[in-house]
């Protein structure tokens, strides 16, 4: 009788020390699944906040374009009207030169978009070569550098500077003031830097901080270079 009882007394004692062991492996896995995912969120923050702004950008980009097209419609419905005039009038040599003048203005503006193309082209390129973190840091990237390139004397698109489109995409890609835009980069574990480039400029100034003759001098020392 007093064996059965014992018996019965170490069940309930294993019982119940399986049922405590479950209950905190439970709480465990509740708490684990309870920690949130920082670099999860801090992503998701960054993703909504580029997303924001490329919105941003394109209704006002979208708004500029428009206002763009509908002056165009009114200066060719007005030259056309002026074009129609002269004919009535018999003034044939007038009208004969506006619409020599409106194709030179046409072809003109096809070189244009050319030469644009080819400018495009060599950024999507240099841009290519960096980890942004999405399409929308890809495009606020290409606006930003795009606004500050100029053709040269040769017709060669470069920085404003003068220092080469690849060459301002590497310096822009290290700048500590668009790293938002790009994505985290391992730690080394080292203690390094993660092997970027020391700030050549003998401070903290971004490469848009710089002088012209800053980044010039910087360029000609191959310091912009990888």
């Amino acid at each position: 009788m007093a064996d059965n009882q014992d018996q019965n007394t170490d069940q309930n004692t294993n019982q119940n020390s399986d049922g405590n062991n479950n209950q905190n492996s439970q709480n465990q896995n509740t708490n684990t699944q309870n920690v949130p995912d920082v670099d999860a969120l801090v992503q998701a923050k960054l993703d909504e906040a580029l997303k924001d702004i490329k919105g941003k950008l394109d209704k006002a980009y979208s708004s500029r374009d428009e206002a763009l097209t509908k002056i165009k419609e009114f200066e060719k419905k007005e030259r056309e009207a002026e074009l129609k005039r002269l004919q009535d009038e018999g003034k044939h040599k007038e009208a004969y030169e506006m619409q020599l003048a409106d194709l030179n203005a046409k072809l003109t503006a096809e070189q244009k978009r050319n030469v644009e193309l080819t400018r495009d082209i060599d950024v999507r390129n240099a841009l290519a070569s960096h980890p942004f973190r999405n399409e929308n840091a890809v495009e606020m990237a290409y606006r930003e550098i795009v606004g500050q390139l100029v053709q040269n004397d040769q017709g060669v698109w470069v920085h404003k500077t003068g220092i080469s489109i690849r060459d301002f995409v590497k310096g822009f890609a290290d700048s500590d003031d668009n790293s938002f835009l790009f994505k985290a980069k391992a730690s080394s574990g080292s203690g390094s830097n993660g092997g970027k480039p020391s700030d050549t400029s003998g401070g903290k100034k971004s490469l848009f901080q710089l002088s012209q003759d800053e980044v010039l001098k910087l360029a000609k020392e191959g310091k912009l270079r990888g």
